[in-house]
Formats: C-alpha cells, structure tokens, sequence
C-alpha cells in the first residue's frame, strides 16, 4: 500500500513539474525593438565532392532540398534581449522546422547538433552548422550574440572547414 502511495506522489510531482517547466515556455517577448532577416541553408551539401558523404538516411529520407534551402530569407521581429539563437529558436518553431540544439550550463550557452534533421557529422568529420551575422562569422555562441535590429543572420552548414568562406 505505502508503494502504491508513494508511485501516486511520485507521479503527481512528475505531471506538476512539467506543467510548470512547460508554463515557462512561452514567456512575453517583452519589448519590440526591430527586426531582422534569418535564412537557413546547406548549399555545401549539393556539392560533388560532398554529396558522396552524406548519411544515407538523409538521402533516403529526402531531408536535404534540392536547391539547399531550408528556410528562405525571412523578416521576423525582434525583442529586447532577444539573441541569434532566440531567434532561430522562434523561427523554426514557427516554421516548423526541426532544431536540436544542447545547453550548456557551464557556459550559459546552446550548441546546435541538428537543423531539418541535418546533423553534426551527417556530412563527414568536419561538418556542422554555422551562423554569420552581416556576412561576419563570429566568435561567440549564437545565444550570445544580442541582436539590436537591421540585422541579417544565415544558419548554414559547413562540410568541411573553409567552405563557407
């Protein structure tokens, strides 16, 4: 009976943390304070040499568009303190479009490991996606760069360092 008992407590704890870890989800924007222009892409993949080592499973599954566009260029809001990723974030699920992506606590950080079901190492050892911001790829973690508007941001992915250059 105190098993039975504890199982409920246990499951009612369960079912009321996720209310309120789901409840956080969608926090208010806060303040408009421009917008700006997001685009995903994985041109790199179409090419020759590149295309012999993609996952079979993205082949079969035809993941990869044929002109390497996930999502054209888009306009979209921005709010105070909004972020790269924040935006990536909003978009995609928006869009519906799969994203992955992994917090790191430590550095207060989100690495993203898969865009439309494109992965790390999906398309050899080197592969991956990057951003750039106004055509400069920076040196900190998209959910740190803060964003002030104007700005036009492209999530692409890389098969091998440099090809993005």
């Amino acid at each position: 009976m105190k098993k039975r008992v504890c199982c409920i407590i246990l499951f009612l704890l369960i079912i009321a943390s996720s209310i309120f870890a789901l409840a956080g989800c969608d926090k208010p924007l806060g303040e408009k304070i421009g917008e700006v222009t997001i685009a995903i892409e994985c041109k790199t993949i179409l090419e020759n040499d590149n295309w012999d080592k993609v996952e079979q499973g993205l082949i079969d599954n035809n993941i990869i568009p044929k002109d390497g566009i996930i999502l054209k260029e888009t306009v979209t809001a921005i709010y105070n303190g909004d972020t790269v990723f924040s935006v990536l974030k909003r978009v995609c699920k928006d869009k519906k479009i799969h994203l992955d992506s992994e917090a790191d606590p430590i550095m207060k950080t989100y690495y993203i490991k898969g865009i439309n079901h494109i992965y790390e190492l999906s398309v050899g050892e080197s592969s991956g996606w990057l951003y750039s911001v106004n055509g400069e790829m920076p040196n900190i973690a998209s959910s740190l760069y803060k964003l002030t508007g104007s700005e036009k941001i492209i999530f692409a992915y890389t098969c091998e360092v440099g090809d993005l250059a």
